[in-house]
């Protein structure tokens, strides 16, 4: 909490995006916040980072001090969707992606392997515990109450003064259902607890779509409230650009392109940073007659990180889209293009694109 004497600390200058959710350890329910860990950057060790964790069992688990979690017997890996190996508890309602997939990898010959993985886990998350040092996650599920949350809370608290964040969806990017507040805020909600709304979760079957702008958002309030700043930790900016295009260019398809699109505007850039991320950003301005059904930048040939597309309700006026990607080993170049689906004759406008090192535009 704030000194009633005295100005609070003003925040440390040039926190990344990594560092700053860096700060941060994931209690499930799945894996979005350690997806969004990964759009800035890092990929933390962390038991529950991308896992599922119901919360009685995962409460469970930390009132047992994970004694049955990984105990004999309990580990089991099965073939999953897309044929991907996923490590299962018995005991525990508990899975995660082992990153191995069938049949080019069998899941007995993992099982060990996992079992370490659970147990050297297990041990340092309760060592986190105990120092108290990192604010714990806890990203909300429709149905989860205060009543659990405040249980699981007593368990952690038990090992360590631990500060736990409560993190929910709000309602039409407005209030939460849960607390009435604005989405992206923090409040405190008693001695260890906080909790803040992000805009909207990512769906279940797709959380590789984590708002990273959202998290960081809300992480940045919780990591000032936790250190009594007197505002959100400012977030080191973007160097100068490998890449600037200010003209403005009108983008039209030939022929009729269904979802995911059709590339048009493609731009080579160089001088790109191997195994980095990088964004591309511009603005675009959908007309009013816009018939399309996406509009969306890409790094070609790359699978995009954070994202943003164009909003089909905006219309005659300019919005920032954007997309980060990492680049490869030993990877300098790529090319950005505008993807663009709908009829033929659908058309945008752009301008300003930049392409620069980091998560999102304008943030190293």
């Amino acid at each position: 909490m704030m000194s009633l004497f005295g100005r609070a600390p003003a925040a440390p200058a040039g926190l990344t995006a990594a560092s700053l959710l860096g700060a941060f350890e994931s209690l499930g329910d799945n894996c979005e916040f350690g997806i969004a860990q990964r759009y800035a950057g890092i990929d933390p060790l962390g038991l529950f980072r991308l896992s599922s964790a119901p919360i009685a069992d995962l409460t469970h688990a930390v009132e047992t001090r994970f004694a049955h979690y990984g105990a004999p017997g309990d580990i089991e890996v099965r073939v999953g969707a897309g044929d991907y190996l996923f490590c299962h508890s018995r005991r525990y309602a508990f899975a995660y992606h082992t990153g191995d997939t069938a049949p080019r990898v069998k899941p007995a010959d993992i099982v060990d392997r996992e079992i370490r993985r659970v147990a050297y886990l297990k041990e340092r998350l309760l060592a986190d515990l105990a120092a108290g040092e990192k604010i714990l996650v806890r990203k909300g599920p429709p149905g989860e109450t205060e009543a659990a949350v405040r249980r699981l809370l007593a368990a952690l608290r038990a090992i360590g003064p631990v500060t736990l964040l409560r993190v929910c969806a709000a309602d039409a990017g407005a209030a939460s259902s849960v607390t009435g507040q604005v989405a992206n805020h923090v409040v405190w909600r008693g001695e260890g607890l906080m909790q803040g709304a992000l805009p909207h979760f990512a769906p279940y079957a797709a959380a590789t779509d984590a708002d990273l702008e959202g998290w960081l958002a809300v992480c940045g309030r919780a990591y000032a409230l936790r250190h009594s700043l007197v505002a959100p930790p400012p977030l080191a900016p973007a160097g100068p650009p490998l890449f600037a295009a200010p003209d403005t260019v009108r983008h039209t398809l030939p022929a009729a392109a269904p979802e995911p699109g059709a590339l048009t505007g493609a731009r080579p850039v160089s001088g790109l940073r191997p195994n980095r991320l990088h964004t591309v950003a511009a603005e675009i301005r959908l007309p009013e007659d816009f018939r399309g059904t996406r509009a969306a930048l890409t790094f070609v040939e790359a699978a995009p990180h954070a994202r943003r597309e164009a909003d089909p309700a905006r219309r005659g006026t300019w919005q920032t889209v954007y997309t980060a990607a990492r680049t490869r080993k030993r990877q300098s170049g790529a090319e950005v293009a505008l993807m663009l689906a709908g009829p033929a004759g659908t058309a945008v406008e752009t301008r300003n694109w930049r392409v620069t090192e980091g998560c999102l535009p304008g943030v190293g």
